[in-house]
């Protein structure tokens, strides 16, 4: 062709750099495996991990799901732990003990004899007697100890001093003491139980009773209650001789605030009712602005007819029949047994509706009454009662002397009695030296098997498998996920990346709709296929993929119409003798065709069909020849395409798939630039291979190459930005425009 073509070679990779073939460039493409140079690249590992996020989350969940199954196939041990203080003196109970200091070396011997006690067999006997331990199946499983009849007893006294631990820790006088058991709950209880019975054991034989302090105080109850018997019953004659009624009498303790309250049921009866005529005084104010609201509003205006539900439903009828009415009217007269009847049926609902109003209005009435007579009758109960009121309180002078000595009494003979149950309780644990600082719970976490440590082993054998496969996965994968992989592996730069449609978007409306991210995408190819060429754009474009259904037909079309869009004269051909498919695309026939042009002596204006887009003309394959690589490579072709370069500004040529067929290698040789159409995520490494080195052999032209059918959530973490790259102003009005220019 009387047009020069450009070759290429590739220098480091992901550059091109010209060389010189006599006056004019030539470009070709030489394909250099990838590089393992920079095989650690924290950002591809990264993006490695986020794409295949599910399946390490998977692998991770397995090996913690293994982790928790060993722990429950494990038995586990828990360990209950109680904590007791041991002090080497006696607590000053009622004040008169005498105290004797000990020396470190004395305090340190007695710590370690009362550990000695702990681990006694005698305590344990008194733990096993006290929870019946032999007789206790579940105590001996728990402790791993198979039963053995007749020493039955000895094996369970040998179980709690095997699995019981005490420590004697250094600076304290607090010791845990600690059991291990398969049952926590029965772990608890013994370590419990050995705390009891140690503080049981040191009471015993420490028990001492001071009975002199018990004798006294025993004799004073009694006398002072014999008093305080006196003084109540002459309260109470007094109170009946003058007929008073102290409704707080017998409530207990004088001191407590609840007491002070009306010593007379006079008192307290004018207390109550001076509340409830509060109460009544706002309620007939409320029931008065209600009543008053409802007298100035008409009744369907009001909150109680308007929330009322069955006026609500009888409104919402009322609407349905005028609807009913006036559809009535339009198709019947005034006169119509229908229309009068649904007249009749809007009347009687309007009917019922107004009586219902008038009778909610009516009941707010009625509760204005009801209040105000309630007011009425609770001011004059307050005003006879305030008269009894006074007249008692000149008899309760003398009420109030005897009720103070009724209370001084109770008093005392409340502190005596207190006294007297503190000794008593006092008189059992006067030489008491060890009391519990913490009680046993049942543990929740058991101490073997250790789930902190086998999750964590199951987690890090997780992210070591899942790092193995993530790592496999990456090594075999055979698709293109993101632009840069296309430099990066095959060094042929990207034209532009058309992004994947939804399940409801349809290609060829996309296509037709200016805005959409699809014809967005191709106009940007079509600038860098125009930016390619330093003096002018190719005037014969063919579009091919390595294998069929990549898009390369609607990338021909897509490219095709906007560059006629652009005001130029275009040809669209469809080169795919063996499966056309544009015909079917733009709505036109499929012959006479290419093949016709090929085998037939004609003028190619008989095969040019017009296409709805003005410049945008169109050439169909035609009808299957029996060898269309032949058809192709022929001069007839060449001829064909010289003589349609001088009728168009360019010719863009769907052609087949490279791979399997020779019809795209010698269309490519043919045209002034080929354009290789890549399906991303698609496992294909091989054949795009192969595709680029059958076209390099062939010498073609390679422009580049456009990534279609993209998802950048699938692609590397760097291509991120291309999620809403072709969604940029869209929706933007001139409205918009006037905002701005008026904000500046």
């Amino acid at each position: 062709m009387n047009v020069s073509r450009n070759e290429l070679i590739q220098a480091p990779r992901g550059t091109l750099m010209p060389i010189t073939d006599g006056p004019a460039l030539t470009q070709e493409f030489v394909y250099h495996p990838e590089s393992g140079a920079n095989l650690i690249d924290l950002r591809k590992i990264w993006s490695s991990l986020w794409r295949n996020r599910l399946l390490v989350l998977a692998i991770v969940g397995a090996c913690l799901a293994l982790g928790v199954l060993s722990i429950f196939l494990t038995d586990p041990t828990y360990r209950a732990t109680a904590r007791i203080e041991i002090d080497d003196q006696p607590v000053k109970v009622l004040g008169t003990e005498e105290y004797k200091p000990s020396s470190p070396q004395e305090a340190d011997r007695f710590l370690q004899t009362n550990v000695d006690v702990i681990k006694s067999r005698g305590l344990a006997e008194r733990v096993a007697d006290g929870l019946n331990l032999a007789a206790n199946d579940r105590f001996l499983e728990s402790v791993g100890v198979k039963s053995k009849p007749g020493i039955r007893r000895e094996q369970v006294i040998s179980a709690l001093q095997k699995n019981l631990s005490v420590e004697l820790p250094r600076n304290t006088r607090v010791i845990p003491l600690s059991f291990d058991s398969k049952d926590p709950k029965l772990a608890a209880n013994i370590a419990n139980s050995y705390a009891e019975n140690l503080i049981g054991a040191n009471l015993q034989r420490h028990f001492d009773t001071s009975a002199y302090s018990k004798e006294f105080l025993k004799n004073q109850l009694s006398v002072t209650k014999s008093r305080l018997e006196g003084s109540e019953r002459a309260l109470l004659g007094y109170a009946r001789s003058v007929g008073l009624v102290d409704p707080s009498a017998g409530a207990g303790n004088p001191d407590d605030p609840a007491n002070a309250g009306p010593h007379s049921l006079t008192s307290a009866n004018l207390i109550d009712l001076n509340r409830s005529l509060a109460a009544a005084q706002a309620s007939r104010m409320q029931a008065e602005g209600r009543w008053r609201e409802a007298q100035g509003t008409s009744a369907m205006s009001l909150p109680e007819v308007l929330s009322n539900p069955a006026i609500q439903q009888m409104t919402q009828r009322r609407a349905e029949l005028e609807a009913a009415y006036q559809q009535e009217l339009q198709h019947r007269k005034p006169d119509h047994p229908a229309v009068q009847q649904a007249a009749a049926a809007i009347r009687e609902l309007n009917q019922q509706i107004g009586t219902m109003s008038a009778g909610i209005r009516n009941s707010i009435r009625n509760q204005y009454m009801a209040a105000r007579q309630n007011e009425t009758q609770l001011a004059a109960s307050v005003g006879r009662l305030k008269g009894a009121t006074l007249a008692e309180q000149s008899l309760g002078i003398r009420y109030n002397i005897l009720k103070r000595e009724v209370d001084t009494n109770r008093q005392l003979y409340d502190g005596l009695l207190q006294r007297y149950k503190e000794v008593s309780a006092q008189a059992g644990v006067t030489n008491n030296n060890i009391s519990v600082v913490d009680p046993a719970f049942p543990p929740m976490i058991p101490v073997s098997p250790n789930p902190l440590v086998n999750m964590a082993l199951a987690a890090l054998a997780g992210l070591v498998l899942a790092a193995v496969a993530v790592a496999g996965l990456e090594t075999f994968r055979d698709g293109v996920r993101a632009p840069d992989e296309v430099e990066e592996r095959f060094g042929v730069p990207v034209l532009g990346v058309v992004p994947r449609l939804s399940a409801r978007e349809i290609a060829a409306e996309a296509l037709t709709d200016p805005e959409s991210e699809l014809s967005e995408a191709y106009q940007t190819v079509r600038a860098s296929v125009e930016l390619s060429a330093a003096g002018r754009p190719p005037k014969s474009l063919v579009i091919t993929s390595s294998r069929e259904s990549e898009g390369k037909s609607t990338t021909a079309l897509a490219m095709a119409r906007h560059a006629a869009q652009s005001g130029r004269s275009v040809l669209l051909i469809d080169a795919d003798l063996r499966r056309p498919s544009l015909h079917g695309l733009l709505g036109t026939g499929k012959a006479p065709g290419l093949s016709n042009l090929l085998t037939q002596p004609m003028q190619p204006q008989s095969a040019i069909q017009q296409t709805d887009t003005p410049g945008l003309s169109f050439i169909p394959a035609g009808p299957k020849p029996p060898s269309p690589a032949e058809l192709l490579s022929g001069p007839a072709f060449e001829k064909l395409l010289a003589e349609l370069e001088t009728l168009f500004d360019q010719v863009i040529i769907d052609s087949p798939p490279v791979l399997g067929l020779a019809d795209s290698a010698r269309l490519a040789a043919a045209v002034d630039g080929t354009i290789m159409v890549i399906e991303a995520n698609r496992p294909q490494r091989g054949a795009i291979e192969a595709a680029l080195h059958r076209l390099t052999s062939a010498r073609a032209n390679i422009i580049g190459a456009v990534l279609v059918k993209f998802d950048p959530k699938k692609a590397d973490v760097g291509s991120s930005y291309l999620i809403n790259y072709y969604s940029y102003g869209k929706g933007w009005s001139d409205s918009d425009d006037d905002r701005v220019s008026e904000a500046a």
